[in-house]
């Protein structure tokens, strides 16, 4: 009997701690592909700049970077990415929905200079753009995507190329409808590989000390089972 009651508790004590040992289920972060990486010919730094580029030839009375409501999670499509809306303040969570299996290219914390705006933001030509954007530096920069925290950040890090828009009639500049500009950006982006259907959190907060400014913004995609084609 005493040798019996030995092996129950042994068996006992085996069974509680496999229960607590045993590995826990958990939702796969999102792949973000190297920042060496390049998409469709394109480095992250071009990729900046085409994101740019389409944000700012936005109409500004339906233009998301200035909290005007929109339902997908991207404001262009080029191939198998969607570019990410570029919020030029924080506007409370950001919800959105995308199809699955596209890429999709965001913007976690940038900045630009162009000819057409007032200082802080103006630089002449490209070399006093690449100056003033270099202005823009975040730190204390946190990231984290369906509750994993990003590491390395600063690796994520580009400065654009020089870049060409023309702004529409209805822009935030203040100029003529067709005007052109040129404009750098810098700040960090991530390459997120497609994600998988359903919910999708990012959250990101950051200082940005040249302008005496903090933000914390919170990004929800919903990615549906409707296929990207």
């Amino acid at each position: 009997m005493k040798a019996n009651r030995i092996i129950m508790i042994l068996i006992l004590v085996m069974s509680v701690f496999l229960l607590n040992t045993a590995p826990v289920s958990a939702k796969a972060t999102p792949t973000i592909l190297p920042p060496n990486s390049r998409v469709q010919g394109h480095t992250y730094a071009e990729w900046s700049a085409i994101t740019w580029q389409t944000m700012l030839t936005i109409p500004a009375s339906e233009n998301p970077g200035l909290g005007v409501p929109i339902s997908d999670c991207f404001v262009k499509r080029i191939g198998n990415v969607g570019l990410f809306p570029i919020l030029f303040a924080p506007y409370g969570p950001f919800k959105c929905n995308m199809p699955t299996g596209m890429m999709l290219f965001m913007n976690i914390a940038s900045a630009e200079c162009s000819t057409l705006e007032q200082p802080p933001y103006y630089g002449g030509n490209k070399e006093e753009l690449r100056a003033c954007a270099l202005n823009y530096v975040y730190t204390n920069l946190k990231v984290t995507i369906d509750g994993s925290a990003i590491k390395n950040l600063s690796k994520y890090l580009v400065l654009s190329p020089l870049y060409q828009f023309t702004v529409p009639a209805d822009n935030f500049f203040g100029v003529s409808g067709g005007t052109v500009g040129k404009s750098v950006a810098y700040g960090t982006y991530f390459m997120l590989a497609p994600l998988d259907p359903g919910q999708h959190t990012v959250s990101i907060h950051a200082d940005l000390p040249y302008l005496s400014f903090s933000f914390d913004q919170i990004y929800n995609i919903t990615v549906t089972n409707e296929r990207w084609h």
